[in-house]
């Protein structure tokens, strides 16, 4: 399983798990919060979706390991074609943004309170709502 996958199921459960263990409860109430939760509760979601060790940070290393696998995953031949360091910039820019005391790592208060300023991030977050 690739470090997305991985990632994603384990953002979905309410703590790490075994991938091949892992319990149809834990699935089914992190998928709860995706599409029924708060915004608070969505972006934390979010958050340790990047944060691949769950140390309480995200780091640039964690980051672009999620970000080469989302551009690995769409391939090179979209359009317009992906470059070798897109994935470098969006981590930079995510950065640039996120990392408001430039201290090299985001926090989930920094990263919270980022998102809920952005007026895109609050409407991606309201993209589920309806859907059951």
């Amino acid at each position: 399983m690739d470090l997305l996958a991985a990632s994603l199921i384990n953002g979905l459960v309410a703590r790490p798990v075994n991938l091949v263990k892992m319990d149809v409860l834990d699935f089914v109430l992190g998928l709860s919060v995706l599409l029924r939760g708060s915004v608070t509760e969505k972006l934390r979601w979010a958050f340790n979706l990047y944060d691949i060790n769950k140390d309480g940070y995200i780091t640039k290393e964690e980051m672009l390991a999620i970000m080469t696998s989302i551009y690995d995953m769409m391939g090179r031949y979209t359009l317009p074609s992906v470059r070798d360091d897109s994935p470098f910039e969006h981590v930079e820019k995510f950065f640039q943004k996120m990392d408001r005391n430039r201290d090299g790592v985001v926090t989930i208060d920094e990263f919270i309170e980022t998102c809920q300023k952005d007026e895109n991030i609050m409407a991606s977050m309201q993209l589920f709502e309806n859907v059951i």
